[in-house]
């Protein structure tokens, strides 16, 4: 057979495989059977005898269960069908053919006697039979609130009084009940929630008549959360809304409260903390020195296995108290803005995605109603803000995508012209901005403004095949490094050679597919796997496809993640670039696996789009 030499070739690059001799791997060649399959046809059905390990050379396979619910999604290189092979029993499930798909079938006795014959292949089939990894890691929590769900830092029944109360029964009410805060309620739902920080500022300070009723003094509409959340969710709703007390139900029945004190009990340096102290400064420099406790909390958030999408909340929340901050600084150094304004953030901040590193994209949104020499205020206010965070280690935009740029910051009505241009003449350079600035999110001031762009940007991209169409097309810029036999496409030299950027070429990939599909199904939603969801709601993307990709990106960033806290723990400036020889067989082969689902998707984006 002239082709066994290629078949050689794929196999030695195969997990496993690798660490066959090449009279063993020749053997293998030899008893390989090659069949091609169309897209939709049956390679295994459920209960049928199976005599052989199937390789995927070309193409791709999904594994379903009896339920005809997909199970796994197979490219090129992934084996399957050993399960069965090594047990001696019938298939449990069924595979299909996704698209036109060549299949290697290596005849069962060879199989046998490479595993008797190699022990590393042999351990490897035996793990992957035993557990069966997926790129799903499983939910996780943050360091110090360990797997406690909320409603377990509940210590006692709601207190509360009826709206028609006064400031001073309900004042009395918490000393004897000794709360720091009480629900205001007519019996039917919550109104509001009075504390001890309301009476001193809205009360006290302002001189109001202790005999007004307590609705006068409560904030109204209080944000409340599920007892079945977990503790950390919970304190992220409380560092990213600036609340100290949060009502907690269970389907839908208020049991309590917790406060920001509850979670002492837990862990007194939770992240929570620090954005509390990053609050109470007065000066930029006393914000960077806080910031020195970031990579240790991290590191922290890391070894009790918080996922991707957990850190990067944390990791966002600690720059959006960093920000704020600094801002407020600004402010009571500049005096009053002379206009309603926003600060918005942009790229990876904007998308609650941050990592251990990450630089800066920002930008000003202004009221149209800003005098003529308003930029002088805001140019003083964003070098604050901008040379603030680099000096806490948010370093500047390579791209100068920040508000200390005068390009970004700009009034409503010319950041609406500059969408407008972006959407209506997508040029190259119009489409990375684009790409940039749909990911904008009020960190400060007017969510008024914020509110009017987006509106203003959503039914115009939505209807707009062109501009979507492009972009699509643009997002091919970021491929996923796997050559034509599937093996890893190393950096080639430089400071990263033998290494992969998981983010250029696995993680932004997906970001670049979620937002051009939440896009096209009119969603300005800003977080990945929310824009993913999104999509598939609308009909936009399959479930399957969109819970495919959220997987994968689950997946690449845990490596990413990990390969960074070694870094930090090390002492070393936290990067991208990832050394595969650094991962064991499996994981290697699963990242391939993740990789070739982004490239799946990449595909059906311009089928979407007919680019193909």
């Amino acid at each position: 057979m002239s082709e066994i030499p290629d078949i050689v070739d794929f196999l030695r690059e195969l997990p496993g495989f690798d660490a066959l001799d090449d009279a063993l791997l020749s053997k293998c060649a030899r008893n390989i059977d090659i069949e091609y399959y169309r897209k939709g046809d049956d390679i295994l059905t459920i209960g049928t005898d199976n005599r052989s390990l199937h390789i995927v050379r070309t193409g791709a396979v999904e594994l379903r269960n009896e339920e005809e619910e997909m199970m796994a999604r197979l490219a090129e290189g992934d084996c399957f069908g050993f399960p069965s092979l090594m047990n001696n029993t019938p298939t449990r499930n069924h595979s299909v053919a996704l698209e036109d798909t060549l299949i290697y079938h290596l005849g069962g006795e060879t199989f046998a006697e490479a595993r008797q014959k190699n022990v590393e292949f042999d351990t490897l089939f035996i793990r992957a039979l035993s557990d069966r990894l997926t790129t799903k890691p499983p939910p996780t929590t943050f360091r110090g609130v360990g797997g406690q769900t909320v409603q377990s830092l509940v210590t006692r029944g709601p207190v509360s009084i009826g709206p028609d109360a006064s400031i001073r029964d309900a004042a009395k009410k918490m000393v004897e009940e000794r709360v720091s805060s009480m629900l205001v309620s007519d019996g039917h739902g919550v109104q509001g929630i009075l504390t001890d920080r309301d009476i001193r500022a809205r009360v006290v300070a302002a001189g109001l008549q202790c005999e007004l009723p307590v609705t006068a003094a409560m904030s109204t509409d209080p944000i409340s959360i599920d007892g079945g959340a977990h503790a950390y969710e919970a304190a992220m709703v409380m560092m990213q809304e600036n609340i100290h007390h949060l009502p907690i139900t269970v389907e839908g029945d208020l049991i309590g409260m917790v406060s920001r004190s509850d979670f002492m009990r837990l862990e007194t340096e939770h992240p929570l903390y620090l954005v509390s102290d990053i609050g109470r400064q007065t000066t930029v420099e006393g914000i960077v020195e806080l910031s020195k406790r970031i990579p240790a909390l991290i590191i922290g958030q890391i070894e009790s296995d918080a996922n991707g999408e957990q850190l990067g909340k944390f990791i966002t929340t600690i720059t959006d108290a960093v920000t704020r901050q600094c801002l407020k600084i600004a402010e009571t150094k500049l005096g009053s803005p002379p206009c309603d304004y926003a600060w918005v953030a942009l790229g990876s901040q904007g998308r609650f995605e941050q990592s251990a590193k990450s630089d800066q994209d920002n930008a000003l949104l202004l009221a149209n109603s800003a005098p003529d020499d308003a930029d002088e205020y805001f140019a003083a206010m964003a070098k604050i803000v901008n040379d603030g965070l680099n000096d806490c280690g948010y370093v500047y935009c390579p791209g100068d995508v920040m508000a200390m740029n005068p390009q970004w910051r700009q009034t409503l009505k010319v950041w609406k012209g500059y969408f407008h241009c972006w959407i209506t003449v997508p040029e190259e350079k119009a489409l990375m901005h684009a790409n940039i600035f749909f990911d904008l999110r009020c960190v400060y001031g007017s969510q008024k403004l914020v509110d009017k762009l987006k509106d203003s940007v959503r039914d115009l991209a939505r209807t707009n095949e062109m501009f979507l169409a492009l972009m699509a097309k643009n997002a091919l810029n970021f491929q996923p490094p796997l050559g034509f036999f599937r093996q890893f496409v190393l950096e080639r030299s430089g400071e990263h050679k033998n290494t992969l950027d998981l983010k250029l070429h696995g993680i932004m990939p997906i970001v670049e597919i979620a937002r051009i599909r939440s896009l096209a199904a009119g969603e300005l939603r800003i977080n990945t796997r929310n824009r993913l969801r999104a999509a598939a709601d609308a009909g936009e993307l399959t479930a399957t496809d969109a819970m495919n990709l959220i997987d994968a990106l689950d997946f690449i960033e845990k490596l990413r993640i990990e390969h960074q806290s070694r870094q930090l723990r090390a002492g070393l400036a936290p990067d991208n670039h990832l050394a595969p020889k650094e991962l064991s067989p499996l994981v290697r082969q699963n990242l391939k696996s993740a990789f070739a689902q982004v490239r799946v998707s990449q595909q059906a984006l311009l089928n979407r789009f007919h680019l193909a």
